[in-house]
């Protein structure tokens, strides 16, 4: 058997058994418009997929407890916050992504049922601290076994490895939309902006649609001022290596510290390419 399957354009499987609906649209597009690269489409379009039916699914356990998916992300950021459970609103607000009148709808809720109660802030007159009753961490001991064992059963398609790999994976794409700069090279003096960023600064100004990371600062001194370095500049490649994550770069920088050398960094400035060399401190 071959190690690596045929495949057809945008990543199809040449065996029909093995496809799935995404792959279907894909053939179509292919027919339709084969002037257009469909390919992101293929990670895209299953990414919504495949989160439409985790959603239903581990909505149909909470529902078993009278909850919703949205309650009991109220619940897990108040038991993850460690003893005494207790939140100020705000941090809560934060800490969901929500706005604060979505938040006081779902501790109204989860008030009304004895799940989280609400006393005034004594450090913040017009704020309030939330905290996770008695009854919710009951309910958290309660439903969090359940809730583990049907997200390991929606994985069971995937094997340990595979389900690290797509984690791997996901963690490069989601620390890219997480932040709109990056520190991780911040020994080197560098602050960086993700690569779908840069690639979209650098198509308003007229500059190739390359994939990398976009200097947002060089602090002074350090090693990147002393390499040439510039605001600006977008960082392509260190010693070989592709550099379109952060978080394959810190992982590269943690190698590198380990053992402090100068290292080759491949960088556009504006198209132009340039090669620069830097040391790469030790690790403090």
């Amino acid at each position: 058997m071959s190690e690596h399957p045929a495949r057809l354009r945008f990543g199809v499987p040449a065996c029909a058994a093995g496809r799935d609906r995404v792959d279907q649209l894909l053939l179509d597009w292919d027919r339709e418009r084969p002037d257009l690269d469909f390919t992101p489409v293929g990670v895209v379009a299953r990414l919504s997929r495949a989160r439409s039916y985790l959603d239903a699914e581990l909505s149909a356990v909470f529902a078993r407890f009278g909850l919703t998916s949205a309650d009991f992300t109220v619940i897990i950021t108040l038991r993850r916050s460690g003893t005494p459970y207790l939140m100020p609103q705000a941090r809560l607000m934060d800490a969901l992504g929500l706005t604060s009148g979505t938040v006081s709808v779902r501790l109204d809720r989860l008030e009304r049922n004895g799940i989280v109660s609400r006393e005034p802030d004594p450090a913040n007159a017009r704020n309030s601290l939330v905290r996770l009753t008695g009854k919710g961490l009951r309910l958290f001991d309660e439903i969090a076994p359940v809730h583990l064992a049907n997200e390991d059963r929606l994985l069971s398609a995937l094997n340990p490895d595979q389900r690290q790999l797509l984690a791997d994976l996901l963690r490069r794409l989601l620390a890219g939309f997480e932040s709109a700069t990056t520190d991780v090279a911040a020994g080197l003096g560098l602050t960086l902006e993700p690569a779908h960023l840069a690639r979209t600064r650098r198509r308003a100004v007229g500059l190739s649609d390359t994939p990398g990371l976009l200097v947002a600062d060089v602090a002074a001194p350090s090693a990147a001022a002393d390499a040439g370095i510039d605001r600006g500049d977008l960082i392509t490649s260190l010693d070989g290596t592709v550099i379109t994550s952060s978080v394959e770069l810190a992982m590269l920088l943690e190698s590198l510290e380990a053992d402090p050398r100068t290292i080759t960094v491949t960088l556009l400035r504006g198209n132009d390419p340039l090669t620069v060399r830097l040391s790469v401190p030790p690790a403090r």
